[in-house]
């Protein structure tokens, strides 16, 4: 678990793939490698998780949903191998699927979830197959991992500035029905409180980043206090707060955001290093360590 001490963001990537790193899909639910190293997709936040076996950490994609391994059985890989997916965090105690852990091996790592499965590239031979699976350990090369380490931004993205997310050739064009949804929204107080009955609900027919902004803003009532504050998605009820620095994802799911304004009380809670117990039972969401920080895309990996 030493890969993981005092670390904040991190970058997997294959070390039989060649390039390959694994990326939250567009459709903020299933995962994939990919080549585009410097899209946030392809950043994982690291949430460390202390539990009953040990250390352990969850890990946090693009769009605030965790890495989880299931027990569906999957289309690729070994036969013994089954799916991993984004997940929201609906529990206090994470389940054993959403729990990872690091090991060294031959230079490099392989993350095993509390399961005892460990996470596997797939596309050895079929190099064009981009999934990602969770297997029992067999020795293979395709569950070794490098882990970089991605550096903390110093200064806050501005919402002007070009968006690295994900992209997929040959895509076919989206219609409003791909990405109509219903959002669920509140504005965080200024001392950090979530008031639970000031939650609203609107439905959005597009997927575009901005175009949300302007919409909330539109419901909200604050168009330029919009353009100063920091739209953050939460992945289930205990999830913690997620900077969404990417368009929605590709589907129809229900989001729930919460607006923070810059440089209110609440942010710099949520900026600093608290404990769970400096935080209102009644909000249920763990705002600590990673909750508004943002990794910087262009910076070399630290060692």
């Amino acid at each position: 678990m030493e890969a993981f001490n005092g670390v904040r963001f991190v970058r997997l990537r294959s070390m039989e793939r060649r390039g390959k790193y694994l990326a939250a899909d567009v459709d903020g639910a299933g995962v994939c490698l990919t080549g585009q190293r410097g899209v946030h997709n392809a950043v994982w936040a690291v949430d460390p998780s202390p539990g009953p076996d040990g250390p352990a950490v969850l890990l946090r994609g693009a769009y605030g949903r965790y890495l989880l391994a299931t027990d569906a059985q999957a289309a690729t890989g070994p036969s013994h191998g089954v799916t991993v997916v984004q997940a929201d965090r609906d529990h206090r105690s994470p389940p054993p699927g959403m729990r990872w852990e690091a090991m060294d091996r031959r230079g490099s790592f392989v993350l095993r979830c509390g399961l005892g499965r460990y996470l596997r590239a797939n596309g050895r031979y079929l190099r064009w197959r981009t999934a990602v699976t969770v297997a029992g350990d067999n020795g293979s090369t395709m569950m070794q991992w490098a882990i970089e380490i991605v550096p903390v931004r110093l200064t806050r993205p501005g919402i002007t500035e070009p968006i690295f997310q994900l992209t997929h050739k040959n895509r076919r064009r989206l219609t409003e029905r791909d990405v109509s949804r219903n959002i669920r929204f509140v504005r965080c107080e200024n001392n950090g409180d979530i008031n639970d009955a000031a939650w609203r609900t609107m439905e959005i027919r597009s997927h575009s980043t901005m175009q949300l902004r302007l919409t909330l803003a539109s419901s909200l009532g604050r168009f330029h206090g919009m353009m100063t504050s920091t739209i953050c998605i939460r992945a289930g009820r205990f999830g913690r707060f997620t900077p969404l620095h990417v368009d929605l994802p590709i589907g129809n799911n229900r989001i729930d955001l919460v607006v923070v304004t810059h440089g209110t009380p609440g942010e710099k809670e949520f900026s600093s290093d608290c404990g769970f117990s400096n935080l209102l039972a009644s909000q249920c969401i763990l705002l600590v360590d990673n909750d508004l920080r943002y990794a910087d895309l262009s910076a070399a990996p630290l060692e």
